[in-house]
């Protein structure tokens, strides 16, 4: 799969994180951005089209968590195009995997379940099925 045209942006508080992913995909050919918060990601996401966008759900800088950052991307395509979305968290509750699903996640990652090397491949996979 040629990742060279495809933009990714990665939401998520965590700089640590952030760099590891933004590595490990820009390696793998991807064109990556990245937001810290959600009021950020969100700006980002409806000046610039993403192919998929890497959400985190617990961002605690800003006044935008990530469950209403998604409910935005998804319920604008208009501002914000029609972007692959896939939550990335360490949270295992029913209720929250439900209710990220309802708000038309494409997508559920558990961060602390997942090699660098696995999240390169889930990328790839959630591109090639759009």
């Amino acid at each position: 799969m040629d990742n060279s045209n495809k933009k990714i942006l990665i939401v998520e508080d965590e700089e640590s994180l952030v760099e590891l992913y933004k590595e490990i995909l820009e390696d793998a050919g991807f064109k990556v951005k990245y937001a810290y918060s959600g009021d950020e990601g969100a700006e980002m996401a409806s000046k610039e089209k993403f192919d998929l966008i890497l959400l985190d759900l617990m961002l605690p800088t800003g006044s935008m968590n990530g469950t209403y950052v998604l409910s935005l991307i998804k319920g604008d395509k208009d501002k914000y195009g029609d972007p692959i979305v896939v939550v990335l968290t360490n949270l295992t509750s029913e209720v929250v995997i439900k209710d990220v699903l309802e708000q038309k996640a494409d997508g559920f990652l558990m961060k602390t379940e997942l090699t660098p090397e696995q999240i390169v491949k889930e990328v790839q996979n959630y591109l090639s099925n759009k």
